[in-house]
C-alpha cells in the first residue's frame, strides 16, 4: 500500500513536471504593442451601463462586471497576423463575494467571435485554459476539475498577477509571476485579436498589456533595414545634419545684416520723427487756431504772409532792373568821357600847328646869340610842354 502510495506521489510530480516543462524557445523581444493604459485610445472601449464598467482610472483599466451567469469579452481593436508571439499583462482580482469571479486573456480570437484562447485565474490562487470551437467551450487544462488548477505562484486578491502567455503558433507556455506554470499544445491555430476576458459579478483592474513578436518577424507596415543601410542611412543624416547647420548659420548671417539694416533705417526714421515733432511745434500756433475755429486769424496769416512774398520778389525785380541800368549809364558815360578827351586833344593839336605855322610864317629868327638849331630845339620843348600839359590836365577815365 505504501508502495501504491509513493508510486502516485511519483506520477503526480511527473505530471507536474510535464505540465511545466519548456515548449517554446524563440526569442520574442519584437515590440508590437505596448498599452499602458495611461490615456484614452481607440484599443480599448469605455463601458458604462448596467451591467458593465469599464474605464481608464490613472494609468490602470478599471473592470466591474455587475451581471451574474455570464461573462464578458473586451476585445482590442488591434489588428493581428502573428502566429508566433508572447502576450503579458498584469492583472489584479478587486474584493467581490461571488464565488464565479475572474479575470484573464483572450487570445487567437476569430472575428466571428467563434473561435479563441481563454486563459483566467480567480481568488482561490486556480487557473484555467480552455478553448472556444464553434462558440463552445472545451477545457484545455484538463488535469483539474472543471479546469481550474491550483498553483503557489498565483497570488489572492488586491494583488496584481504578472501573466506572460508564449507561443511558437501549436506550443504555448503559461508563465504566472515569471514562473512557467502549464505548456500546452493546439494544433491548426490561426492568427486573431487579444482582448481580456471577465466572469461574472467580477470586479478586477489591468496595469498593462504588452505584444512582443519573433525577432525575425516582418511586419508588412514598416520598413526594416539591415546593419549596411542604417549605417548609410546614419552618414546621410550626419551629412544633412551638417549642411543643415551651415545653411543655419548662412541664414542667421543674413538675418543679422537684415537687422543691421534694418536698424540703420529706424535712427533715420527717427530723426524724420524728430524733424517732423520740431516742425509741429513751430505750427502749434496756427494749428490751435485752427482748432479753435480762429478762422479770421488764419486768414490774417494768410495774406501777410503771401503779400510780403510778393512785395520780396517786386524788390527783387526792381532791384535787378537798377543794377542793371547803373552798369548801363556806367558804359555809356565812360565811353563819352573818352570821346571829349580824344576831341580835345585833337582841338589842341590843331590850335598848335595853326600857332606853329603863323610863327613860321610870319617870325624872324635871332641867330646872332643861339645857335639857329637852339632856337629849333627850344621851341620843340615848348611845345612838348604844352602837349603835357594838356594830357596831365585832360580829364582821368575812371575804370570799374
Amino acid at each position: 500500500m505504501k508502495q501504491l502510495s509513493c508510486l502516485y506521489t511519483l506520477l503526480f510530480f511527473f505530471s507536474l513536471q510535464l505540465i511545466g516543462q519548456q515548449t517554446v524557445h524563440k526569442k520574442l523581444n519584437q515590440l508590437m504593442l505596448d498599452e499602458s493604459f495611461s490615456e484614452l485610445n481607440t484599443i480599448w472601449p469605455v463601458l458604462t451601463n448596467d451591467d458593465n464598467f469599464f474605464v481608464f482610472d490613472d494609468g490602470e483599466y478599471f473592470m466591474n462586471r455587475t451581471k451574474a451567469g455570464s461573462p464578458y469579452a473586451i476585445m482590442g481593436d488591434w489588428e493581428n497576423d502573428l502566429n508566433s508571439f508572447s502576450i503579458r499583462t498584469s492583472l489584479m482580482l478587486g474584493p467581490v463575494e461571488s464565488m464565479s469571479q475572474s479575470l484573464g486573456l483572450i487570445l487567437r480570437a476569430s472575428k466571428d467571435g467563434q473561435s479563441a484562447i481563454i486563459c483566467d485565474i480567480n481568488k482561490f490562487h486556480r487557473f484555467r485554459v480552455r478553448q472556444l470551437v464553434d462558440g463552445k467551450y472545451k477545457i484545455v487544462s484538463t488535469e483539474g476539475k472543471e479546469g481550474w488548477m491550483k498553483n503557489s505562484a498565483i497570488k489572492g486578491i488586491n494583488e496584481y498577477n504578472d501573466i506572460n502567455i508564449k507561443t511558437n503558433g501549436s506550443d504555448h507556455d503559461l508563465y504566472m509571476n515569471g514562473v512557467l506554470i502549464y505548456s500546452f499544445r493546439i494544433e491548426g491555430l490561426e492568427a486573431g485579436s487579444f482582448g481580456l476576458f471577465i466572469g461574472p459579478e467580477t470586479k478586477g483592474r489591468i496595469d498593462f498589456i504588452s505584444i512582443h513578436a519573433d525577432e525575425l518577424y516582418r511586419d508588412k507596415s514598416k520598413i526594416y533595414l539591415t546593419d549596411d543601410e542604417v549605417r548609410d542611412l546614419i552618414s546621410d543624416n550626419e551629412k544633412l545634419t551638417q549642411e543643415l547647420e551651415q545653411s543655419l548659420d548662412a541664414r542667421a548671417l543674413e538675418l543679422q545684416n537684415a537687422i543691421r539694416i534694418l536698424e540703420n533705417q529706424l535712427k533715420t526714421m527717427r530723426l524724420i520723427n524728430k524733424q517732423l515733432d520740431k516742425e509741429n511745434t513751430e505750427y502749434a500756433v496756427i494749428k490751435s487756431a485752427v482748432d479753435t475755429n480762429h478762422v479770421n486769424l488764419l486768414m490774417d496769416l494768410s495774406h501777410k504772409v503771401i503779400n510780403n512774398t510778393l512785395e520780396n520778389r517786386q524788390l527783387k525785380i526792381e532791384n535787378k532792373i537798377l543794377s542793371d541800368s547803373l552798369v548801363n549809364v556806367k558804359l555809356h558815360f565812360e565811353n563819352l568821357e573818352l570821346e571829349l578827351f580824344l576831341k580835345v586833344i585833337d582841338k589842341k593839336m590843331k590850335e598848335q600847328h595853326f600857332i606853329d605855322s603863323v610863327l613860321t610864317k610870319f617870325c624872324t629868327i635871332d641867330t646872332v646869340f643861339l645857335p639857329a638849331d637852339t632856337f629849333l630845339v627850344d621851341s620843340i620843348r615848348v611845345d612838348s610842354m604844352r602837349i603835357d600839359s594838356i594830357i596831365t590836365t585832360s580829364p582821368i577815365l575812371e575804370t570799374e
